[in-house]
């Protein structure tokens, strides 16, 4: 990879983990303190334990990617977009099939869930994974 390769690859992956941090900002903050939001838009109902234990979750992949951004890490910048792209891929995948279940409900946290985590996370990092193959 060439110097302006390698730039633009960290540029990409900064921005995609940026991304990254807001969905997980968010989803944390209602999560954390207005868990009924889940119960209110979702076929799950409320969970406040197991969606306070998704948040602290959240807040520990948000502190390794800024932490990586901080030190333009490109090894482990690429490696949390691996990581935080096939997580996209599966909750994505949990939303859709929640959403066919809630019989196609446009209203409901599932129907976002999939087109933010599935369509725009698993598609945008999966772009990123293969454009910025390291080279053997």
């Amino acid at each position: 990879m060439t110097e302006n390769d390698n730039k633009k690859s960290m540029c990409s992956y900064k921005f995609y983990l940026l991304f990254i941090i807001f969905a997980c900002g968010g989803a944390c903050i209602w999560q954390l303190f207005i868990p009924q939001i889940g119960e209110q838009y979702s076929i799950w109902g409320s969970a406040v334990g197991w969606q306070r234990e998704i948040a602290l979750w959240n807040i520990a992949l948000i502190t390794a990617i800024m932490l990586s951004i901080k030190k333009k890490d490109i090894a482990a910048l690429r490696l949390l977009t691996i990581q935080t792209t096939t997580l996209c891929w599966l909750l994505g995948a949990n939303h859709l099939v929640a959403f066919v279940n809630s019989n196609f409900s446009f209203g409901s946290i599932h129907f976002l869930g999939f087109l933010e985590v599935m369509l725009c996370g698993g598609i945008w990092g999966t772009i990123l994974i293969f454009k910025y193959r390291p080279q053997k």
